[in-house]
């Protein structure tokens, strides 16, 4: 078995959401890199420039969007970062980048939308004489809670007293979701208010108060496997 919390703000304090199947959506991070050829900014005909190109793909790259709903169908690419060319006013760029996140409910659909942005990378970079190179990082897998893994944490939470209800899947992801390969895994998600301040913004602090919480959940739960 593997367990796992996560804190979540906009949930009540210290009520938990905990549900079978999808938890966290798989993503990946997709860097789309341009390459044309500078010139002088006086003769810019004499160079390749990607900036068209990267115009061109920073409005296409969100239309491969699909629903706001996690479900079977959902889909996003998110541009989250855009680089033409040197800080100079005297040269024409040659050097694109574009950085978009892929996201899905689960992994299965994450190849095929991976397809199509590729492919449209290539068509918009073959269509501006552009060469085209494309790499991932932050790769994530997505969460899927086990029924068994599931059921241990419910019967936990209620000897703990603490109020849970299923929650519905969350759009961020987690690397938690390779766990499942090699154990029944489950994560739940442990509110830290209504108003408090939401993960990863400035603001955000992790409430301490959270803790004897969680660890006695997973006491409990450790506890009962162990019988």
């Amino acid at each position: 078995y593997a367990l796992s919390l996560h804190n979540l703000p906009g949930l009540p304090f210290g009520e938990v959401a905990l549900r079978e199947g999808p938890v966290n959506c798989a993503s990946r991070g997709m860097r789309i890199v341009l390459t044309g050829r500078t010139a002088h900014a006086s003769m810019p005909w004499d160079g390749i420039s990607p900036a068209t190109a990267l115009a061109e793909l920073i409005e296409a790259l969100p239309q491969l969007s699909q629903g706001r709903e996690l479900d079977e169908a959902f889909r996003l690419a998110t541009v989250t970062h855009a680089r033409l060319g040197e800080a100079a006013f005297g040269i024409a760029p040659g050097h694109a980048e574009v950085w978009t996140t892929l996201r899905t409910l689960r992994d299965g659909s994450m190849e095929a939308l991976r397809h199509e942005a590729e492919a449209l990378a290539q068509r918009t970079a073959s269509k501006h004489g552009l060469e085209l190179a494309v790499t991932y990082d932050d790769v994530f897998r997505h969460c899927e809670n086990h029924p068994e893994a599931v059921r241990m944490l419910q019967a936990a939470l209620d000897a703990e007293g603490v109020k849970h209800s299923p929650g519905l899947p969350m759009f961020p992801s987690e690397d938690f979701g390779r766990f499942g390969d090699h154990a029944r895994s489950a994560m739940f998600f442990l509110g830290a208010g209504v108003d408090h301040p939401r993960l990863h913004n400035p603001d955000y602090d992790f409430p301490d108060a959270l803790i004897p919480i969680g660890a006695g959940v997973f006491e409990r739960a450790v506890r009962d496997l162990l019988g």
